[in-house]
């Protein structure tokens, strides 16, 4: 869970205008699980292609790798986590 927070953390500095609006106006948030470090890349890229701003944690303990995406409070970001387990909720099949 705490690589969600730093993704979080870097989408604010990345996009402020964006963070800002949704702090004023929403502060709603979803966090899902995706299976391994490919899913989550492919998500974010997938989000990169519908023009989603997104934001990539990669994580200095791990060799860097991607742990964790913010993506824009945006109506394409919720049908790309729509059909995804909410953390703590439910095992990511492997």
């Amino acid at each position: 869970m705490a690589q969600s927070v730093h993704a979080a953390f870097s989408f604010a500095d990345e996009h402020p205008a964006v963070a800002h609006a949704w702090h004023r106006d929403s502060q709603f948030l979803v966090v899902v699980n995706v299976p391994d470090e490919t899913a989550l890349l492919a998500l974010a890229q997938t989000a990169i292609g519908l023009g989603v701003e997104v934001s990539i944690w990669h994580e200095p303990d791990v060799d860097g790798e991607a742990t964790a995406i913010a993506l824009a409070p945006v109506a394409a970001s919720k049908a790309l986590c729509s059909s995804l387990p909410l953390a703590g909720r439910e095992k990511v099949p492997v």
